[in-house]
């Protein structure tokens, strides 16, 4: 019984840490998509956001995989939605391993 009451003592804190390491997570995955965003395109990020000063400019998104691609003199635009639901739970998985993470480490202590 002092087990169980010790591990409802620790939950709200755990949660939180949980929260803030998937929070985290996300962020960086977010961060890096941008990164690769900039990386990949051909004017930067510039153009990723639509105020590059290219004329044929191609965007490219996704890490780790690339799951839009649009832009240039003949215009095209190819979204792969295979591609985007790979790399959406790859983020979710990741992330939500790293708060499990987070968790378990703040009940530790």
């Amino acid at each position: 019984m002092n087990a169980q009451n010790e591990f409802a003592r620790q939950l709200p804190r755990r949660l939180l840490f949980f929260a803030l390491g998937f929070g985290l997570g996300l962020a960086a995955f977010a961060g890096l998509t941008l990164v690769a965003a900039h990386f990949q395109s051909d004017c930067g990020i510039t153009a990723v956001l639509g105020v590059s000063g290219c004329a044929d400019d191609i965007v490219r998104l996704g890490f780790p995989l690339l799951f839009l691609e649009q832009g240039g003199f003949a215009y095209r635009a190819n979204f792969n939605v295979a591609a985007f639901a790979i790399d959406v739970l790859f983020a979710l998985g990741v992330s939500g391993g790293l708060g499990l993470a987070c968790g378990w480490a703040a009940g530790k202590r």
